[in-house]
């Protein structure tokens, strides 16, 4: 089969499947609020206790303070000190505007691009920065949703509709497969080619950071909607976390921005006992804590940036002879 027509095979299917998934969240949800109603669901947000909604947020700025701290790590890594102020900065927007965008990769790779350019980054430089910076979810979402299968499999059996044994399989094979890429990273030196790229693997320490930023970072982010389920949930962390990155999972590859919808469908198919008004409660108190007040203030700190900053846009537009200069590129 020609590429072209296979690229374009592959387009459709993925649209296919996009739209199919969105369309079953919508449908759901659809039933779901005949058996509801929206104030129901109000009341019980406002049922939320002080102490948790605090500790929900204490727990989603550990997760973004982890990815920010990162960053610069990764800074360090791939080209030199720049300082903390700009990575910290760019972490603190791209994070939030990639995921509620729902293409973190493209929309990171051009806020990085903005944030990095000016102080001296090539462009492979900053693809390099984009790739190290997703690859602690990436991996950390692996390892947790295998090691969750693995010693959650009991109580994950009656909610998956899976047999134990099988989900305890697939954690094994899931753990097999993480401990080949570190092993992977650890004997290899020599660049991997993907196409027409050539790809240097992390180094063993870089790997090992990696992980523990991933590792932190979902267990932060999930027990931000772990916290705000209802009593009548009675589901310990580890198996919450595997039906947290299912959902996850469901959402993107629906390719629906923040998996809006998508995430709360598939928390109501998973988790049938909990009453569907507690819960879509306690999901969109997770979206205001996760997803709305950072996104607020990733946009607050990108337009001070571009108000205040020696490279910021006004600055720029305002130097003479700025809109006569060609751009210039790294």
């Amino acid at each position: 089969m020609p590429d072209p027509r296979r690229h374009r095979l592959k387009t459709a299917l993925g649209i296919v499947v996009s739209v199919a998934v969105a369309c079953l969240a919508g449908y759901v949800l659809y039933r779901t609020f005949q058996r509801i109603s929206l104030a129901d669901v109000l009341r019980n947000m406002r049922e939320v206790p002080g102490e948790r909604l605090l500790l929900a947020a204490a727990c989603a700025a550990g997760a973004f303070a982890t990815l920010a701290a990162y960053e610069v790590a990764v800074v360090r890594y791939v080209k030199h000190c720049i300082g903390r102020a700009r990575p910290v900065m760019t972490a603190l927007i791209a994070f939030p505007v990639g995921h509620a965008l729902g293409q973190a990769v493209l929309s990171g790779s051009a806020l990085r691009y903005r944030m990095y350019a000016p102080a001296g980054f090539s462009a492979m430089e900053i693809g390099a920065t984009v790739l190290l910076c997703g690859l602690p979810y990436a991996l950390a979402f692996g390892l947790l949703l295998d090691i969750a299968l693995v010693f959650g499999a009991g109580q994950l059996a009656p909610l998956f509709r899976i047999p134990g044994e099988w989900l305890a399989a697939l954690g094994c094979i899931g753990l097999a497969k993480d401990a080949g890429y570190l092993l992977l990273v650890r004997l290899r030196k020599a660049p991997i080619r993907l196409g027409g790229w050539a790809v240097n693997l992390p180094s063993p320490r870089m790997t090992g950071l990696q992980l523990v930023v991933g590792l932190m970072d979902i267990c932060l982010i999930a027990a931000v909607l772990y916290l705000m389920l209802p009593e009548s949930a009675q589901i310990s962390f580890l198996p919450f976390v595997a039906v947290y990155l299912a959902s996850i999972l469901v959402g993107v590859l629906s390719h629906v921005p923040a998996g809006l919808g998508v995430l709360e469908s598939m928390l109501l198919l998973l988790l049938p006992h909990v009453p569907p008004e507690q819960l879509l409660a306690a999901v969109l108190m997770y979206r205001v804590i996760y997803e709305v007040v950072p996104l607020v203030v990733a946009l607050a700190v990108w337009g001070a940036y571009e108000l205040l900053a020696e490279d910021g846009a006004r600055l720029r537009l305002l130097r003479p002879g700025a809109g006569a200069r060609p751009p210039t590129l790294p």
